[in-house]
């Protein structure tokens, strides 16, 4: 069994590595490598290669696509979705939201008003709940930012902007504050260290359950865009 990669050859390296990811293979190999060597070494791999490529098509069928599947996860539970001709609105007793936009339902037009509205939602919960932790723990941050990350569920600035990651609009509250008190701490210490950790665990005694939550569900909060 044979599969296609993209081979990255670095004088730094002493070792191979194989990535797999959403756009494919990566293969990282030292300068001067024997190919037959390679050759014969990756075809050893190639069934670790493709169980890999099926958990990871897997995770991408759990990605949402709220305009076509007419629901969308916010706040870790799920929201029957709309276009509404009037306005925009949230109701959370009913668990249903919907969104005005004169945008065919397919263009970049109403994804970004979809994105846009997410924003607001998320905005809405996250303001008042900063304020009361960062007069707790005495962290003044400058501005409040709702951003898009890959890799990261929020930041700390050191001009004092505290940005969240928009997808944390899908996850359930308890979890959107621990991400707040994590970054909140860091105005007291920046390194991940057992000093930072402590002062998480004093205003946050369960955050390791809310990090096992992110974790576990990184997948499942994405929106494809």
């Amino acid at each position: 069994m044979s599969f296609d990669y993209q081979l990255s050859i670095s004088k730094r390296r002493q070792s191979v590595a194989i990535k797999v990811t959403a756009d494919g293979v990566k293969v990282f190999a030292p300068y001067g490598i024997d190919k037959r060597w390679l050759d014969t070494w990756l075809k050893s791999k190639s069934h670790w290669v493709e169980s890999k490529k099926l958990a990871m098509s897997a995770q991408q069928q759990q990605i949402q696509i709220p305009f076509d599947s007419k629901k969308i996860q916010i706040f870790g539970e799920q929201y029957q979705f709309e276009l509404s001709p009037s306005c925009s609105y949230i109701d959370h007793d009913a668990k249903c939201i919907g969104l005005k936009t004169r945008a065919n339902p397919d263009s970049e037009g109403a994804r970004k008003a979809l994105f846009g509205y997410l924003n607001q939602v998320l905005l809405s919960y996250v303001t008042p709940v900063l304020a009361e932790y960062s007069d707790l723990m005495r962290s003044e941050y400058q501005e409040l930012k709702i951003r898009e990350y890959k890799r990261r569920w929020g930041s700390l600035s050191s001009s004092g902007t505290l940005a969240l990651n928009s997808l944390l609009v899908g996850a359930p509250k308890w979890v959107i504050d621990y991400v707040i008190v994590h970054e909140l701490a860091h105005f007291h210490v920046m390194a991940h260290n057992q000093a930072f950790w402590k002062i998480v665990a004093h205003h946050y005694p369960d955050y390791k359950r809310a990090q096992a939550y992110l974790s576990q569900n990184a997948v499942v909060l994405q929106i494809k865009r």
